[in-house]
């Protein structure tokens, strides 16, 4: 896991970020999976993990939850 990714990640994890920022965090993961699937790569699995983990998470908003699972769903081998 780069060190953006890993930023993100305690981002969208951070109670104290704002939604908006946990949102565009969770919005620039989905574009590095989205990279990762064009360039014919597999998916990171501690990015997978981590978003797994917010999908499930009662703390994280429910917005941040379900984009997070779609994520999931559809990067996830």
């Amino acid at each position: 896991m780069t060190s953006e990714e890993n930023d993100l990640i305690n981002q969208i994890r951070s109670e104290d970020a704002e939604l908006k920022s946990r949102e565009n965090a969770l919005s620039r993961l989905g574009e590095i999976l989205e990279e990762s699937f064009i360039l014919d790569l597999l998916p990171s699995k501690a990015i997978i993990q981590a978003l797994d983990k917010i999908a499930a998470s009662r703390v994280a908003p429910a917005s941040v939850r379900g984009k997070a699972k779609v994520l999931v769903l559809t990067y996830k081998i």
